[in-house]
């Protein structure tokens, strides 16, 4: 089940703009992530959210082409919780809400950039969906081998209480994928699929190295 708050907003309330956030890691929907700023830009963008929809669309570099840019899909975060420093810096707490596609980016004066947006094909990001058991256990079952084989202690009993989607948005903040890989994830079109993604990329992870030392370590 997706979280859902009294003010958030209805998919047919959603903005044509968004402050962008752009950053190597990937928001999904339903999902939470942390953020600290600190940059004048940073800062000037949690306003302008704060003042307007409490949006901020948070999106991924893409460094497979000659000029730098960014991915055209990204996830809208809301935010939730902030806290503000003594030292100048924010802490905040975004929740995902719905994905995106970039149409336009438009940088402002301020040092942060606007993007128009285009949601359309994102509806199901606002619904639950019931993913068939067999895929959970399969998925499951590679997650738990790719623990054992990086030495990773879990606590199965509580992980597998956990609603499905929780347990995916928060492991593509903990296991360490590249940026490629958590925009695969990004675009997966259902939580099915999603899963089928995430069981293969689990698989392709390459073995940690054993260096022997006293203290066993396994280096990644």
């Amino acid at each position: 089940m997706k979280p859902r708050y009294p003010l958030m907003q209805t998919f047919d309330r959603l903005p044509g703009k968004l402050p962008i956030y752009i950053l190597e890691n990937a928001l999904l929907p339903g999902g939470e992530l942390p953020l600290e700023l600190s940059q004048p830009g940073e800062l000037a963008l949690f306003l302008s959210a704060l003042k307007t929809d409490q949006l901020i669309g948070m999106v991924q570099p893409r460094r497979d082409k000659p000029i730098p840019g960014n991915y055209r899909t990204g996830c809208a975060g809301r935010i939730r919780q902030y806290r503000e420093r003594k030292d100048g810096r924010l802490n905040i707490m975004l929740t995902g809400l719905c994905r995106y596609r970039i149409v336009e980016e438009i940088p402002r004066q301020d040092g942060y950039t606007v993007a128009r947006v285009d949601w359309s094909g994102f509806e199901n990001d606002y619904q639950s969906e019931a993913v068939e058991p067999m895929r959970v256990r399969s998925f499951m079952k590679d997650l738990r081998s790719y623990f054992d084989r990086h030495g990773m202690h879990v606590d199965w009993k509580v992980l597998q209480e956990l609603p499905l989607e929780q347990v995916v948005n928060n492991l593509i903040l903990v296991i360490n994928l590249d940026v490629d890989s958590k925009q695969q994830l990004l675009e997966a079109a259902t939580v099915s699929r999603r899963l089928a993604v995430f069981s293969e990329l689990l698989k392709e992870k390459a073995d940690p190295i054993r260096v022997p030392s006293p203290n066993r370590e396994l280096v990644n």
